[in-house]
């Protein structure tokens, strides 16, 4: 029996008890996880080609297996969408893939076995233990999770893929499904604007307490379709019926209307408000569990101002399509325990480059206040996998360590050796908001490679403001204290100041249709997206007064 096996057996507080005693030997654990898996493993042909039989010992472990990325996974994977069962594991089939478009924006199918389906049950299992003991009030109402389609289609060889988030959502314990305020059928509609108006109908009927979700930005959007679609949320809901803005399929349809009922009262309520939004149809919404680490806090505040007064956030947790990572402990923080029963940890330093020998260290060995690159060993057979994640140490439950996610390894741009990171970038945009008063929906600090120069791209919240000067020269100066490299460069000359581009309402929109809800814009790149929604240019040496 497996320790993920042992911890699933258990509910409540000996569940988090138990889970808290695996912690205090973290370092055994961890060894013990890993070694059993090698042994389930040598007679895969992975195993076979990296002498698994042989390996007995982290030390024997990091050894024979290189540190790899997914260029050196991809092979295995294509031989497991082939059909080759045993390509990465050894009696654990591939269940399920879990489709992500990465970094790269090229698909991948990540695998996913019972194994780590179990370990990630086990890691939600925790995370909710602690949403519960902190906000036992949730349970009087009904949840709003957001998710994607579970099974979005299926390989040649009949193995679905899908979502991370829809896999969650349908392996969500049974007391807690019941309260989801929209059926799951619901997420099978492929039109997105059909999918989020559907949410929205189901969700208008429940007196919700409880958001879930990765993506602020998500809730921020879909809030903000309530006035756009009121009067025919409110006649559907009035009359029980389902108007999405495109056709359903006979089939879907009628499985989705057989769970509705006329509802008058209800509608009178909703249609009785001076503007339908989730302040005034869901007053009693407590809680919303949501990413706010890395670059996601950006978009809390305006989250904040569609939610009733009070409302909390919370760290949804730290996950990738490869694994659930963390489990947050509290509101207060994001920093969340790794999850140790069920995936194995190795770290770079933040500066030490991933060559396939690089010397790691293990979670125990980690200080608190340093930042490390993650490496995953999964129940799936991804063995020492480069993550390109950059973490933070923020403490330790025992001897398992507390890690926040700070950002992607490559959101650094770099042209002449200065590596500006998306996070000194968020908060010199931090600081020229505050010091000009000006409120920013979305930005990105574009890099051209051609003039050696940088562009800051700005949609701005509101219309009329025009104090553009004071935003610029301090967004520039506050980066010049944040980066030695872009002040050298700024002091010799060698970047011009950088450029304001402002942008016309409605480009964070465009950024995230790429991939639908889920997706989360950039702040740092190459290459301006939706360049052809500029309004105008403020050079450094114009007035900026908007007209």
């Amino acid at each position: 029996m497996t320790l993920t096996t042992e911890l699933g057996a258990l509910t409540g507080p000996a569940l988090w008890q138990s889970f808290a005693a695996l912690c205090e030997r973290a370092d055994a654990v961890q060894q013990e996880f890993l070694l059993d898996l090698i042994r389930s493993n040598a007679d895969s042909r992975f195993g076979r080609e990296h002498g698994f039989e042989r390996i007995a010992s982290v030390d024997d472990f990091r050894r024979r297996i290189p540190l790899r990325d997914w260029n050196d996974v991809e092979p295995y994977v294509t031989a497991l969408v082939a059909g080759e069962t045993e390509a990465l594991t050894s009696g654990q089939p591939v269940a399920r893939f879990i489709m992500t478009s990465g970094t790269t924006g090229t698909p991948k199918l990540i695998p996913a076995n019972d194994a780590t389906q179990e370990v990630n049950g086990v890691t939600m299992a925790l995370r909710l233990l602690g949403v519960l003991r902190d906000h036992p009030e949730v349970l009087r109402g009904d949840i709003l999770a957001l998710a994607n389609a579970a099974v979005a289609g299926q390989t040649a060889s009949g193995i679905p893929y899908g979502s991370a988030s829809g896999m969650s959502m349908t392996r969500a314990p049974a007391e807690l499904r019941q309260r989801f305020a929209y059926p799951p059928a619901v997420l099978e509609i492929k039109d997105p604007a059909s999918r989020v108006y559907a949410m929205l109908r189901f969700a208008l009927e429940r007196d919700l307490t409880l958001a879930i979700g990765n993506n602020p930005l998500n809730f921020t959007q879909l809030f903000d379709l309530l006035p756009t679609h009121a009067a025919a949320l409110i006649a559907d809901i009035e009359s029980g019926t389902l108007s999405t803005p495109e056709p359903l399929s006979d089939v879907l349809r009628q499985r989705l209307e057989a769970e509705l009922r006329p509802n008058s009262e209800r509608a009178a309520a909703l249609r009785a408000l001076d503007v339908l939004s989730a302040r005034a149809a869901w007053p009693n919404l407590r809680l919303i569990v949501c990413w706010k680490t890395g670059l996601m806090g950006r978009f809390l505040n305006d989250l904040a101002e569609r939610c009733p007064p009070g409302t909390v956030f919370r760290e949804y947790g730290y996950g990738a399509s490869e694994g659930l990572l963390t489990i947050p402990m509290s509101d207060e923080t994001s920093a969340g325990v790794l999850a140790i029963h069920g995936i194995f940890f190795e770290f770079l330093p933040e500066e030490a480059t991933q060559t396939p020998d690089a010397p790691t260290l293990l979670a125990h060995e980690l200080e608190v206040g340093q930042r490390y690159q993650l490496i995953l060993t999964t129940a799936a057979g991804l063995y020492r996998y480069c993550l390109g994640d950059l973490v933070e140490v923020q403490g330790f439950l025992g001897r398992a360590p507390l890690v926040t996610f700070l950002r992607k390894v490559g959101d650094v741009l770099n042209l002449l050796g200065e590596k500006l990171d998306a996070r000194q970038v968020a908060m010199a945009m931090e600081a020229a908001q505050r010091a000009s008063g000006l409120a920013v929906r979305h930005f990105q600090w574009i890099a051209d490679a051609s003039t050696l120069s940088y562009e800051l791209c700005v949609e701005p919240a509101a219309a009329g403001e025009s104090d553009w000067r004071t935003l610029i020269d301090t967004f520039d100066r506050e980066l010049r204290t944040l980066s030695y490299g872009y002040e050298l460069r700024r002091g010799n000359g060698t970047f011009a100041p950088p450029r304001l581009r402002l942008m016309c309402p409605g480009w964070l929109e465009a950024l995230s249709q790429g991939g639908g809800y889920q997706a989360k814009p950039k702040i740092v790149g190459y290459q301006l997206a939706e360049s052809g929604l500029t309004e105008r240019l403020v050079l450094p040496a114009e007035p900026v007064a908007r007209d």
